[in-house]
């Protein structure tokens, strides 16, 4: 008996699955249904744009020009078309005519340029539109020659048994309200048109959404070309680069805080470039660990100006600067662009922490590292092999404890510079009036006259050391006249541990400093929560100081809130005031280190 090796049935078996029953070959990919399964190539729009730009920068261009148009879809007002204009060295007839096959690249592999694989900008383009076109010319040539490539034609062809291509570059015209965009020499326009997949990164699709969207992540992924002197304008707007790390120049946090400052008076309101800058704990080229692979790994803390005070990392300032996405977030820059940007799972120290959103962490590798990287074909993500991640948890280690003491500790001189200016417990009165908005209001009958509240505020001014002049004292009484508590620590005899003034909708409490109670346990404290702030136990104890802090005053301030509910709040509750604190130190004199 004969037998037949393994080899040559698998052969056979192979050779049979490429041939139909006329014994005709058949196509390896049956390309419009193929192209339809492409659409799901894991790209966001940005993302998706950003393939075109690549190319664009690969051209030598040095204007990008991004055109979005609307119109409806299902009834929703949605971006439909999209064209980006450049004005780079342009595609020869030949070029131009592959520009929309998949795989084909003149870098194709190639570790000189940003892209290498030859599908980046035509999967982007399907992800998000059924249509793709372009029109380009190269410098000395009169005409502009056009290639397009319609998905839906495309897939009926296929259905009709007709073959399925792209046909040579023709002279169609550029649409006329695209005209003129085109540049006068050399240049590249190309058109996605029936766009029906775009949203931005929370499945919002309105076109005011996904332009922001849009507009953040160019931004942030080609910072180093806008910082370079390269111009990418999305509708008019040309895009500012965005650093995490606060490192680069004429960025959109300068700009962000520029505005501000000056809105409050704390620049001059004249022109000019401001750069405010940031702490840097590392900047050094490092080996991979197990590898003969080097990559830039550099690690900042914002400046002060964007880190202001603890507990407004998630205000609208903060959300302008895009602080909350940048919390232990790592920006992976390939050949000087960013492929990603994204938590890399337990890399911090600790795990991520909220106050981390003002720490910067970049890492910039050569395109030899893209298996090392994971880099995909698509360029969006990376996913650092073991050897990578073991090398950036060893310097995460090392560096982060360092920058979040230094952040905690420039919050803790801020909180005592501002409470020497406006008050120790000024923190507290402003987080108490954001809370009272939705809590109910006063009830009090009784409502001071403008002179009667002018001289308690006056009183309170003097009780609080803030009228030296009379230029303090106004800005103080300013400062206040708008909190529902106010919360002084003051010095006057008696055994109350605490005063209440209620002025109708305002309520004024002096912490007695003389009481027992504020000497022998908040005083304490005090000191307990101005100790350590670094990892360890002493950041531990300080912590818990501060929260015990925090819950007295909250308790202090709960009860003078409980007395507003009462037309009569002094009449009802004076004598009640009086007891407590008498009482409360009758008790802290008598009894002593029982727990």
């Amino acid at each position: 008996m004969l037998y037949k090796s393994n080899d040559t049935v698998q052969g056979a078996v192979r050779r049979k699955s490429v041939i139909d029953v006329q014994g005709k070959a058949i196509p390896v990919v049956l390309s419009g249904q193929a192209l339809m399964s492409l659409r799901e190539s894991g790209f966001n729009f940005p993302s998706a744009v950003g393939e075109v730009v690549d190319n664009s920068i690969e051209a030598n261009a040095n204007h990008i020009q991004i055109v979005t148009e609307e119109g409806q879809l299902n009834r929703k007002k949605v971006i439909r078309q999209i064209a980006f204009i450049d004005d780079g060295k342009g595609m020869e007839e030949a070029t131009l005519h592959h520009y929309l096959q998949l795989g084909f690249s003149t870098r194709f592999m190639s570790n000189d340029t940003i892209g290498k694989f030859g599908v980046g900008a035509k999967l982007a383009g399907l992800s998000v539109a059924m249509r793709m076109e372009a029109w380009s010319r190269v410098e000395g040539s009169d005409h502009i020659q056009h290639v397009r490539f319609d998905l839906g034609e495309a897939v009926r062809d296929e259905k009709n048994g007709r073959e399925v291509g792209i046909e040579p570059p023709d002279e169609e015209p550029i649409p006329p309200h695209l005209l003129a965009y085109f540049p006068e020499g050399s240049g590249t326009l190309v058109l996605w048109s029936e766009i029906d997949r775009v949203s931005d990164g929370q499945g919002r699709s309105t076109p005011d959404h996904v332009r922001n969207e849009l507009n953040k992540e160019l931004s942030r992924a080609f910072r180093e070309f806008l910082s370079g002197g390269i111009r990418i304008t999305v509708d008019g707007l040309d895009l500012r680069p965005h650093d995490p790390t606060f490192r680069r120049q004429g960025t959109w946090a300068d700009y962000v805080l520029t505005e501000e400052l000056r809105r409050s008076s704390k620049l001059p309101n004249q022109t000019g470039n401001y750069h405010f800058e940031p702490q840097v704990f590392f900047d050094e080229e490092v080996p991979v660990e197990g590898t003969s692979h080097k990559i830039h790994v550099s690690i900042t803390l914002a400046p002060p100006e964007a880190l202001r005070h603890k507990g407004s990392g998630g205000d609208a300032m903060a959300k302008q600067l895009r602080l909350p996405e940048n919390e232990g977030a790592i920006s992976f820059l390939r050949h000087d662009r960013e492929i990603s940007y994204t938590m890399v799972p337990r890399l911090y120290p600790g795990g991520v922490q909220t106050p981390d959103r003002f720490i910067g962490f970049e890492v910039r590798f050569t395109p030899e590292l893209d298996r090392l990287m994971g880099v995909r074909n698509v360029k969006r993500g990376a996913v650092p092999s073991d050897e990578l991640r073991k090398t950036l948890r060893d310097i995460a280690k090392k560096i982060i404890p360092g920058v979040r003491a230094e952040l905690q500790r420039i919050w803790g001189q801020q909180d005592r510079e501002r409470a020497e200016n406006s008050g120790e417990h000024a923190p507290i009165a402003e987080a108490v009036k954001k809370a009272d908005r939705t809590m109910p209001k006063s009830r009090i009958k009784s409502m001071p006259t403008p002179m009667e509240k002018a001289r308690a505020y006056e009183d309170m001014a003097k009780d609080a050391g803030k009228a030296h002049t009379v230029e303090q004292k106004d800005a103080y009484v300013q400062g206040i006249a708008d909190l529902p508590f106010v919360i002084e620590t003051v010095d006057f005899p008696g055994d109350q541990m605490f005063e209440i003034t209620h002025l109708g909708e305002q309520t004024f409490i002096r912490l007695n400093e003389r009481h027992v109670f504020y000497r022998e346990m908040y005083q304490p404290l005090r000191e307990l929560a101005g100790g350590s702030n670094g990892d360890g136990a002493g950041s531990s104890v300080s912590s818990t100081a501060k929260r015990a802090m925090e819950a007295i005053m909250l308790l202090i301030v709960a009860y003078a809130k409980s007395e507003t509910q009462h037309g009569t709040p002094d009449e009802q509750y004076g004598e009640l005031r009086k007891h407590w604190g008498s009482f409360t130190q009758l008790y802290l004199n008598k009894i002593k280190d029982v727990l």
